[in-house]
């Protein structure tokens, strides 16, 4: 099991690189510890403001793993006037109170709220060196009453709680990331699924059904807030245009496992809005057959063509300009510098205007292409 004290460094840590204060401190002890003063060195002070994390709740799963969630509290005596440091500092730097209020303690609230406003996950190994993924989100600090004590002096008692899941050698939801033409999307809710399409067959004589599985499909169904993000704004554009077959790069990130590029394009949308709460979208996306008379792209896309002699091609090699999201021969990838890429005859579209074959490349930016293989650009970038 990890550890409270293992806990305690993590946020001491990572506080007092919020803090960016080296004559300020943070010093968290777990569940309890001796009260650390300030050291000396030279002109300078290094004055600690002491915490203690404690266990407030704990539930393990009922499971074969070592999982579970803590409720944890870290709690604060911070002082309500800072403390001299140097001797460059002056009075007015040192005032208890400024527009009625305590500055200091401000300061040191800012720090905990910054640290904590955003959920964490990292992987942690206990004293038997056994991994665990670790992930916690926390409330605002909590002010209490402003008291005099006599090993402290007067301070502040501050307090956050903090919600710690934990399972031994696991993937946490935040290590999973789903990112659209390029961005990540801030989700509330991820869910990645596939589909089979099955073929059922009964024997002669038999009353049993057995199956093969002809085909599948990959859907990606997202919950996430509404802001000015590409993937919100093509959300938003698609709920009020209808405009269909808009092909998007989407990579996903099972955290260690794996991670692919899907072309895809909206399935569904919808979006929620209630009081004044922030508005919400509910997005399906699917993937798209990658077909140049059907598919449409955003402005920011690039579609180019490379004239193939026939329909037996097998090979085409380009270097591309720039490094970028593509997508070619019925595959998303990320393509950076020479590119060789293998080629069926499903790949290959024919015109029947023009009397040629094409193999389509299409890019999420402008690039510049060079290849032995004629190549032409057939619906250039747009900024913005």
């Amino acid at each position: 099991m990890i550890s409270l004290t293992k806990l305690a460094e993590v946020f001491e840590n990572g506080l007092n690189t919020a803090l960016g204060n080296s004559e300020i401190q943070f010093k968290i002890w777990g569940n309890a510890g001796e009260f650390r003063e300030f050291q000396r060195e030279g002109n300078t002070v290094t004055y600690f403001v002491n915490g203690s994390l404690r266990t407030s709740s704990s539930a393990n799963d009922a499971n074969d793993l070592v999982m579970g969630v803590n409720g944890l509290s870290l709690d604060f005596a911070v002082p309500v006037q800072q403390p001299r440091t140097n001797a460059l500092q002056t009075s007015e730097e040192l005032a208890k109170i400024k527009n009625e209020q305590y500055p200091f303690v401000q300061y040191v609230l800012n720090a905990i709220n910054v640290y904590f406003q955003r959920a964490q996950s990292v992987i942690m190994t206990d004293d038997k060196q056994v991994e665990y993924s670790v992930s916690w989100q926390a409330g605002t600090a909590v002010s209490g009453e402003v008291d005099l004590l006599p090993a402290l002096g007067n301070v502040m008692f501050v307090s956050v709680y903090i919600e710690v899941y934990f399972i031994e050698g696991g993937v946490n939801s935040k290590d999973v990331k789903v990112y659209f033409d390029g961005g990540s999307v801030p989700f509330k809710a991820l869910r990645y699924g596939r589909t089979p399409v099955l073929q059922s067959e009964v024997n002669a004589g038999g009353l049993v059904s057995k199956n093969i599985i002809t085909s599948t499909a990959f859907a990606v169904d997202v919950d996430f807030p509404v802001t000015n993000d590409p993937a919100s704004k093509e959300c938003v554009n698609y709920l009020l245009s209808g405009d269909p077959n808009v092909a998007h790069f989407v990579k996903v990130r099972f955290g260690n496992l794996s991670e692919e590029t899907y072309f895809m394009t909206f399935n569904n949308v919808q979006t929620s809005m209630a009081g004044i709460a922030i508005a919400g979208a509910s997005v399906s996306l699917i993937e798209i057959i990658a077909n140049a008379q059907t598919m449409n792209v955003p402005k920011s896309f690039q579609a180019g063509r490379f004239t193939v002699g026939g329909s037996t091609v097998t090979e085409i090699t380009f270097t591309s300009s720039v490094d970028c999201n593509a997508f070619i021969a019925g595959k998303a990838e990320y393509i950076s510098g020479v590119q060789s890429i293998a080629i069926t005859p499903a790949d290959i579209e024919y015109d029947e205007e023009t009397d040629n074959y094409y193999v389509y490349l299409i890019t999420d930016r402008a690039v510049s292409v060079n290849s032995e293989t004629p190549f032409e650009i057939v619906k250039e970038a747009e900024n913005g």
